[in-house]
């Protein structure tokens, strides 16, 4: 081990001098580089005992006696001061403001509800315990969860916590607990809701069915984001206003083109909102019991506004889009989303599937001549055998035996 107190000499115009406070150098045994670092003081048994002490923190740290320096001063320090660090970090990155003001208000709840002031309050046991006291959707209760995450997540990587005490804590089992289940529109409802609103409606609901875009995007929209002239109009959805911060093409159905050139103004300036105002849920219900459209199903499925989005994601599933391609078309990062959540099975043409499968046994295999009887029995079929003198119906079964040994569980041969 390395262990020494100097005062630095160096040079000014020429004339060699020391300097009037002391340095410390040393190096611990497993240590490969020697530490050089300002002990502040003129006195050198001062200067000394400081090192000392520096050396032995050191080595209780490397044995795991104590926490590291950063780890301790950081426990000292209040988890709302934390959370002001963090949250000038994701302003700093660029974060959207609305997505800021959702993870700031989470924590703070969960902070305030489950009495944590410092670091070392935080445990696995107080949030679930928290968690089981609430009456929220699975959803929500994992978004939560998510949110706390990336919190303490971000402080262990900031050396502020040595480990994040919620690694342990699961999610909730989402299937069959969600609160609000949505559904998809038939063509036919859509097209019934379009005839039946005033023209600009029209022109954002075909926008939603034939784009996928969301309710904060819609109203972001401005002309300038509109190319409607051209071989192929599309829209230019600029990053500040996307869910990912992504800038995406989104090339137009004809429906949409249409609708469109109906409502856009002959000056259009473009920064102009393509959709002054947006309807909010009274108005879209409204909107649905004109149209004849029920809420909910009698599934208790609901189409809200977003299920709009839904509608767009089953029709690509409908036309027989390739996956990979309607996760595109959709912006989502996991393609099970886009199967999963924003198609409505209940809509995808799964008897015309089957009825396209092609045959296995054929017109011309033994069981062209039988047919199953109520109950599975497999019945004989009487078919026409030739006589010197006549035909007779004669029930054929013949050679069935081997063929039809293995009908089914249950099934009797007949």
């Amino acid at each position: 081990m390395i262990f020494e107190v100097f005062k630095q000499r160096y040079y000014r115009k020429g004339k060699k001098r020391i300097s009037r406070l002391y340095r410390g150098r040393y190096r611990l045994d497993n240590d490969v580089p020697i530490i050089d670092i300002p002990l502040r003081t003129p006195d050198k048994q001062v200067a000394e005992e400081r090192l000392r002490k520096i050396i032995k923190e050191k080595q209780q740290e490397s044995a795991g006696i104590i926490a590291p320096k950063a780890l301790r001063n950081a426990a000292q320090i209040s988890l709302l001061d934390h959370l002001s660090d963090y949250i000038a970090d994701l302003q700093a990155k660029g974060r959207d403001e609305m997505y800021i003001y959702n993870i700031g208000h989470r924590i703070r709840r969960v902070l305030r509800e489950c009495s944590w002031k410092f670091p070392a309050d935080v445990t696995a046991d107080a949030f679930t315990t928290w968690r089981s006291r609430q009456n929220k959707a699975a959803k929500t209760l994992n978004e939560y969860l998510d949110t706390v995450n990336g919190f303490l997540n971000w402080m262990h990587r900031q050396g502020r916590l040595a480990v994040n005490p919620l690694l342990s804590v699961g999610k909730v089992q989402m299937q069959g607990r969600e609160v609000r289940v949505r559904r998809a529109f038939t063509n036919a409802e859509i097209k019934k809701l379009v005839l039946c609103v005033p023209i600009e409606r029209q022109a954002l609901y075909l926008m939603v069915i034939y784009t996928g875009l969301r309710r904060a995007e819609l109203g972001a929209l401005t002309w300038g984001d509109v190319l409607l002239h051209g071989e192929m109009p599309y829209l230019k959805v600029r990053a500040s206003t996307t869910k990912n911060h992504k800038e995406v093409i989104i090339w137009l159905h004809t429906d949409v083109i249409r609708a469109l050139k109906a409502i856009v103004p002959g000056n259009a300036d473009k920064s102009a909102k393509v959709f002054g105002k947006l309807p909010r849920m009274e108005q879209f219900r409204e909107d649905l019991a004109k149209a004849g459209i029920q809420y909910k199903d009698s599934q208790g499925r609901q189409a809200d506004f977003h299920a709009l989005r839904h509608s767009f994601s089953t029709n690509l599933a409908r036309a027989g889009v390739n996956p990979r391609i309607a996760m595109e078309l959709m912006r989502h990062s996991d393609m099970r989303l886009t199967q999963k959540t924003y198609t409505d099975a209940l809509q995808l043409p799964t008897s015309e599937a089957i009825e396209s499968l092609p045959s296995i046994m054929g017109e011309s295999s033994q069981l062209s001549s039988q047919k199953l009887g109520v109950g599975c029995h497999l019945v004989a079929q009487a078919v026409s055998v030739e006589t010197p003198g006549k035909a007779a119906e004669v029930p054929d079964t013949k050679g069935n035996s081997h063929g039809l040994a293995e009908v089914g569980t249950g099934c009797q041969k007949s």
